[in-house]
C-alpha cells in the first residue's frame, strides 16, 4: 500500500508546482524544491484514495481524454512512484490484517 509522507506538502510558486520536504534543513533558507508536472501533481493528490501503482492508473486513465495504453501508463506511473519512494516522498506501508 502507497502513502504520502506527511513530512511532504505540495505548493505551487509563481505557477510551477512543487513538493517540498518540510523536515529538511533550511540552513541559510534554502531548501531542496522538486518540480512536478500536472500530471505527477494529479497522481500525488489521487494518493490520498488510490493506495496501488494499479489504482493510480487507472484514476489516471479515467482523467485524460486522450486514449492511452494501460501498459505504457502503467510503466510510466511505476517510474515516477519509484522516483517518489526513492526520495522518501512516498511510503510503502504494509497492512496489518
Amino acid at each position: 500500500m502507497l502513502s504520502k509522507n506527511d513530512k511532504i506538502v505540495l505548493r505551487t510558486i509563481h505557477g510551477s508546482v512543487f513538493l517540498i520536504d518540510i523536515s529538511d534543513n533550511y540552513a541559510g533558507d534554502k531548501c531542496a524544491l522538486y518540480e512536478i508536472n500536472e500530471t505527477g501533481k494529479f497522481i500525488w493528490n489521487s494518493l490520498d484514495e488510490n493506495n496501488s501503482i494499479s489504482s493510480l492508473v487507472i484514476a489516471l486513465q479515467n482523467a485524460i481524454v486522450d486514449e492511452v495504453p494501460y501498459e505504457s501508463l502503467y510503466d510510466d506511473v511505476s517510474e515516477y512512484i519509484t522516483d517518489l519512494k526513492n526520495k522518501r516522498f512516498v511510503l510503502e506501508v504494509v497492512e496489518n490484517g
